[in-house]
């Protein structure tokens, strides 16, 4: 396994006394990257260097997904479900593959990245025998701009959307558009897709993208609530956005994700009311320096995402079942793995 992270005393100590304490005993993470190099090694380099998170961390082996997460959590029982790197460049058919090799080891809960462009009999046939969970569309599909002005059924077409409500099954839902959950366009879209598509298990992930809670207040204001969805917490730090979500959204609806392997690097994030900006350690193009004896103090950002949420269950109060749900339950119930 490759070094995908160094712990340092500082970051034992740091889970030792704030996250092993509380942390279930079972976690099943619902938004993992996994995939080989050569599903990648097609990819331009200066693609890497597009984004702060594409260049934080974009290989990741299954077995190597288990081993960090051995590491990370010890004496935790961790399940993955997982999906390709959803980058156009990519390749798509063979990452879904070995996917499919992967279930039938018993080794993970596969999500089956699509593109809008591929036929409908195609689709349907692999997510079927394949054994996937879901869908996992992506915008960058057809832009390579995070945040791009675009529908989200030119992404994920209203054929594709069918074959999921048919099946039964979960989308992983990452929202187009800068204005992210909050967007009027994409609520529009949202409340057309549960309405229009019932039987699918409508999973937006990183709460809508709201790294600020500014998103995630006004987004379910205009939805009218969360009834219909659920949202996962994949990469969501900051205690405000945490607030809203668990004030406003029915515990049962809230799943956690890692988003492994992009938050390896030590550091912290900083928030304005509607951006954020990442503080980190390490040596990305995108390092905002700091003074050796602050950066001495970050843990790994996974470490400070799984205190983030494990401080807000206590401030909120939810009794112990509710946190199983949110670790694993919940996302066993919407796979229909119990």
């Amino acid at each position: 396994m490759k070094p995908y992270f160094e712990k340092t005393p500082y970051d034992d100590a740091f889970y030792r006394e704030r996250v092993m304490p509380r942390i279930p005993s079972s976690v099943f993470d619902i938004h993992v990257h996994i995939n080989l190099p050569e599903h990648i090694a097609m990819v331009p380099k200066e693609r890497w260097f597009s984004d702060w998170a594409l260049e934080s961390g974009h290989l990741m082996p299954c077995e190597d997904a288990y081993a960090c997460a051995k590491e990370l959590y010890p004496g935790v029982q961790y399940k993955i479900a997982g999906f390709p790197w959803p980058i156009r460049e990519a390749d798509l058919h063979g990452n879904n593959a070995y996917l499919v090799k992967m279930r039938k080891l018993g080794r993970l809960t596969p999500f089956m990245v699509v593109r809008p462009s591929w036929p409908s009999e195609e689709v349907e046939k692999t997510l079927i025998e394949g054994g996937f969970v879901g869908f996992k569309p992506y915008p960058d599909m057809l832009s390579g701009v995070k945040g791009a002005e675009m529908s989200i059924f030119d992404f994920m077409p209203h054929e594709q959307w069918k074959i999921l409500d048919r099946h039964k099954k979960a989308l992983m839902l990452h929202l187009p558009r800068r204005g992210r959950i909050a967007d009027s366009d994409n609520v529009r879209e949202l409340k057309e897709a549960r309405d229009k598509y019932p039987n699918v298990a409508i999973i937006i992930a990183h709460f809508g993208r709201s790294f600020c809670p500014i998103y995630l207040e006004e987004g379910l204001d205009k939805l009218g609530g969360a009834d219909g969805f659920y949202f996962d917490n994949s990469a969501i730090i900051n205690p405000a956005v945490y607030d809203v979500a668990f004030s406003r959204i029915p515990s049962e609806r809230i799943l956690y994700g890692s988003d492994m392997p992009i938050l390896f690097w030590h550091g912290r994030q900083e928030w304005t009311e509607r951006d954020y900006k990442n503080i980190c350690r390490e040596k990305f193009s995108w390092k905002i320096p700091r003074p050796a004896e602050e950066e001495a103090t970050y843990t790994i950002y996974l470490y400070e995402h799984m205190r983030s949420v494990l401080d807000a269950i206590d401030r909120h109060g939810l009794p112990e079942e509710e946190k199983r749900g949110i670790f694993s339950d919940n996302a066993m119930r919407v796979f229909g793995l119990r």
